[in-house]
């Protein structure tokens, strides 16, 4: 089997099968997949694997179905490869080699990588194969390769190492607590990896949403009694609309998390109602140091992150990376056991980020009185009128109280002129009096408020939830 030195998700399913074979390895709206079956499929995509070529260490990349794509990772790992998703235009080329790429559409080319088409003949040809192959059994310490959220420019490519992978469990506490829990965010990103990785090791089903609609997603969670959910703010809303909608609500839920972004004025309550009761968590952190901080959710202040979690150390400095008192605003950095030290394939981005044994986010804020962190901005997005500088933040979060609004992003865009101004993206009912939200913005932000107000449909948001202010500023720039 494997040892904690040596995290392997297939020998944690393949102990599983053995102890439980009928156990649910995977569970998704409209499929069940038992322990055994997992090892079976697995073991006959390794199969195809070897046939086709992949090698110990080989980077493959996988553009499929979550469901599917959860199989082919434990096939990876069965192959001593490295496994990952890489996010929609995102291309490798000058950051790292991709070996494979196995599709089910048409994917970003990535050069020097072979694709492999996952149509049916390919599926049916998998079907035949045999699967008496013992595991490639070359140590392997990159186990999955992850990437940044990307909000403010091109995401960075993040090893997730074997050390990494075990800090996992310290998420356990917070995160991940809860069973059964779902989380909402897919296969693809850090955390719906993290579920995974923590579900088969725990030897329990993981159920997954990637890719289901509301209604279905809303039926996993009843169906298993979840009391745990996870995900983005805007996530967790469209879960609750669905329960609304239905007129029905999920008293088996005791716990939501989030993390990433606000939650937007009023969903709280209605995540409540539609739980008879749970308490909500928010977190503070990142992919490349992990879960900082975290609150129960009493208020819907954005800029309280809560308290600091053990075995986390956040500390304040100023641009000489001296540390500052208690109550001064500065530069935060953060560092934890099972954090990352590099970024692939960047090391200027690497140098920025990393120094001395510490991740350096880019956020501002400062330590309360209480030992708590309080978040001022970000310094990569801190909004700037002609010299006025404010948080987007806190425009977002003014703009969201209004009841018209259910969702907001504010940004910078460039003028015919060259001059930078603040737009702000509103999504919005019929009722809402745009000219008296101006006014109040106006009133509020004086010349930092918004020259520029947008109806639109949806914000542009990853696949964390965070919103993608740079989508906008590009959308709104003028010629």
């Amino acid at each position: 089997m494997t040892s904690d030195s040596r995290p392997n998700p297939f020998l944690y399913l393949q102990r599983n099968a053995d102890n439980d074979p009928h156990g649910v390895f995977l569970q998704s709206a409209d499929q069940t997949v038992t322990n055994a079956e997992a090892v079976v499929s697995a073991k006959k995509l390794a199969y195809e694997f070897r046939r086709l070529g992949v090698k110990p260490g080989d980077v493959v990349a996988l553009d499929l179905p979550d469901q599917l794509s959860i199989l082919f990772t434990e096939a990876a790992y069965h192959e001593a490869a490295i496994s990952t998703v890489i996010p929609d235009g995102y291309v490798a080329d000058d950051v790292f080699q991709v070996d494979w790429i196995f599709s089910s559409r048409t994917p970003t080319p990535q050069r020097g990588a072979r694709l492999v088409s996952v149509d049916s003949p390919f599926l049916q040809q998998v079907d035949q194969n045999p699967y008496g192959i013992r595991p490639r059994d070359e140590p392997m310490d990159t186990l999955r390769i992850i990437y940044s959220s990307g909000t403010t420019g091109t995401p960075n490519a993040i090893p997730l190492t074997r050390t990494a992978l075990q800090s996992f469990d310290d998420a356990l506490d917070t995160w991940f607590q809860g069973d059964p829990f779902l989380v909402l965010m897919d296969i693809g990103t850090p955390w719906g990896f993290g579920g995974f990785f923590l579900s088969v090791k725990g030897g329990r089903p993981f159920l997954s949403v990637g890719g289901a609609a509301p209604e279905a997603i809303v039926r996993l969670a009843a169906e298993n009694a979840v009391t745990s959910l996870k995900g983005s703010p805007a996530q967790i809303a469209g879960f609750v609309d669905e329960l609304e909608a239905q007129q029905r609500t999920l008293p088996s839920i005791e716990t939501v998390w989030f993390g990433g972004t606000m939650m937007p004025p009023g969903v709280a309550e209605r995540v409540r109602r539609a739980t008879e009761g749970c308490d909500i968590y928010c977190m503070y952190g990142s992919t490349e140091a992990t879960i900082a901080t975290s609150r129960l959710y009493e208020s819907d202040d954005p800029s309280n992150a809560g308290q600091i979690l053990l075995g986390s150390q956040v500390e304040i400095v100023d641009d000489d990376d001296r540390v500052l008192p208690d109550g001064t605003a500065g530069r935060i950095r953060h560092r934890s056991p099972g954090m990352v030290h590099e970024y692939l394939g960047d090391p200027d981005a690497t140098r920025r980020a990393f120094r001395d044994g510490w991740f350096y986010s880019g956020d501002l804020g400062f330590i309360r009185p209480d030992g708590g962190l309080s978040l001022t901005g970000r310094e990569s997005e801190v909004l700037n009128a002609g010299g006025v500088k404010v948080d987007p933040v806190k425009l977002d979060h003014f703009a969201i109280a209004n009841a018209n609004v259910t969702d907001a992003c504010s940004f910078e865009y460039e003028t015919s002129s060259g001059l930078r101004q603040i737009g702000i993206a509103l999504v919005t009912d019929e009722q809402i009096d745009v000219q008296a939200l101006v006014a109040h913005l106006t009133a509020e932000f004086g010349v930092a408020a918004p020259k520029l107000v947008a109806r639109v449909d949806s914000i542009p948001r990853n696949a964390m939830g965070k919103p993608m202010r740079r989508v906008l500023a590009e959308k709104y720039k003028e010629s």
